[in-house]
């Protein structure tokens, strides 16, 4: 009896063995697999492979002619890996989809789905800010990346359910769909936005140098002039040192001491005027090389003319902000370059002209107080030889007493030359540097048709 009931357990076990390993083998895919026969998902998986096929081929123009603006590598660099990987996972997971066993099926999409959710994904979607103006292009990505996730775990799991796969298949066309369409569009954009710069870059670069040329041809100018107006002041000196040899040789005794106080006093008020005007001159020139360094050093044309053409191509790689206004703005930035340097160049001319006229000013001061108010003095002695030979020390001293006006006239040129300095050439120059430095960064960017359609697409939307 008992021997009899061991044989029964034996025979139940065996069954139950088994019926476990068959279903263990239909669940594993050991078995051919059951959508062979389904033409719509044949058709719908064949479709996923060309499209993710489609978006590679897409990326595949940048191998060879890469971009040369650091965004657009950045966005290039993002979009490659991105559809690179997907495309080798999905080929891997629905090429032969149907005729493949299930096992290696299910394998291919678990290596998907790792992707899909993993850091890797994440990171090349990042890089799609550096193409953003608004992170339209980034979060549009992340909804496919995440679309194909969401449906490739819905097809592992009807797999393994042994339910109908066909809506998960649809969703993942969709979604490949969705994909291709908008990598042909990111790829256009790069493509087209490496055009933009590569073309605004030249513009720009040709009017830098032009504007460099222009300026050094004014700054060369305006130190000409100063260094005209320097060797006028140590002429004013040989001027008044060769009048004072000739007066010294007719006096025959030594000078009152009246008159030697007064010549003492009119040379250390013209060395006074000379220094008080040639530092003046001196810390313009300085001020001068210091701005027009620094316009170009920054690269006052090159510098915002690559900054405008980034947010036409930002502004162009987003559907909700494009419009024609943009293909517009990016003539009026072609245009920019030429139209900037037409702008410093009149303002270079006018300072220039402004200039001339001061520093005419400036010679005439110079001759009217200092050599006026030297050669009155001189004449006013000359007169004892004339008139008072007789009487000649005592007409030099009255003249050593009378005669200090003449030294306050020479101290009033260099107020009146400093004067000139500061309020017309400094001042104008800083009004000129001003007026293209505003120009130069602000000119035309707040006006933009791409702000202002910006502005619209947030009012619309909050007053829905």
């Amino acid at each position: 009896m008992h021997c009899h009931t061991v044989v029964n357990l034996l025979v139940l076990v065996t069954a139950l063995v088994l019926l476990s390993e068959n279903n263990l083998s239909t669940v594993s895919g050991a078995s051919s697999n059951p959508l062979a026969d389904d033409e719509e998902v044949t058709n719908t998986t064949m479709g996923i492979v060309e499209n993710v096929s489609t978006a590679r081929t897409a990326v595949e123009r940048f191998k060879l002619n890469a971009p040369t603006v650091d965004y657009l590598q950045l966005a290039t660099a993002g979009l490659q890996e991105y559809v690179s990987n997907v495309t080798s996972r999905f080929e891997a997971t629905f090429a032969d989809f149907t005729t493949r066993e299930l096992e290696s099926v299910q394998h291919a999409l678990i290596e998907t789905i790792r992707y899909l959710n993993g850091y890797d994904s994440v990171n090349s979607i990042s890089m799609l800010q550096n193409l953003d103006y608004s992170m339209y292009n980034h979060n549009l990505m992340r909804s496919i990346n995440s679309d194909l996730r969401i449906a490739s775990i819905s097809i592992s799991e009807a797999l393994f359910d042994q339910r109908d796969v066909s809506v998960a298949v649809d969703d993942i066309f969709a979604a490949t769909d969705k994909l291709q369409e908008n990598v042909i569009r990111l790829a256009d954009v790069i493509e087209k936005g490496e055009a933009w710069t590569v073309e605004t870059n030249a513009r720009a670069l040709a009017a830098q140098q032009g504007f460099n040329e222009s300026i050094d041809l004014y700054l060369n100018g305006s130190l000409s002039q100063i260094e005209d107006v320097v060797t006028t002041l140590d002429d004013l000196r040989t001027y008044e040192e060769d009048m004072y040899r000739r007066f010294k040789d007719k006096v025959p005794n030594t000078f009152p001491k009246s008159t030697t106080n007064y010549f003492i006093a009119l040379k250390k008020a013209l060395e006074n005027t000379i220094q008080k005007v040639r530092i003046n001159f001196e810390n313009l020139k300085l001020y001068k090389h210091r701005d027009i360094e620094q316009w170009k050093s920054r690269g006052s044309i090159t510098a915002p003319i690559g900054y405008m053409t980034q947010v036409a191509v930002q502004v162009a790689s987003d559907p909700m902000l494009s419009n024609d206004c943009t293909e517009s703005y990016v003539e009026k930035i072609l245009a920019f370059p030429n139209f900037t340097l037409a702008h410093v160049n009149g303002c270079i001319a006018e300072q220039t002209a402004n200039e001339e006229k001061t520093f005419a000013i400036i010679a005439q001061v110079l001759d009217t107080y200092v050599v006026g108010a030297i050669n009155a003095s001189y004449g006013a002695f000359d007169i004892c030889f004339r008139y008072a030979p007789r009487k000649l020390n005592q007409c030099l001293e009255l003249n050593g007493y009378e005669n200090n006006w003449a030294n306050g006239r020479i101290y009033n040129a260099a107020k009146q030359v400093e004067s000139f300095v500061d309020s017309e050439i400094k001042h104008n120059f800083n009004a000129c540097v001003a007026q293209n430095g505003y120009f130069l960064n602000y000119h035309n960017i707040q006006e933009m048709c791409i702000y202002s359609k910006k502005r619209t697409r947030y009012r619309n939307r909050f007053t829905k």
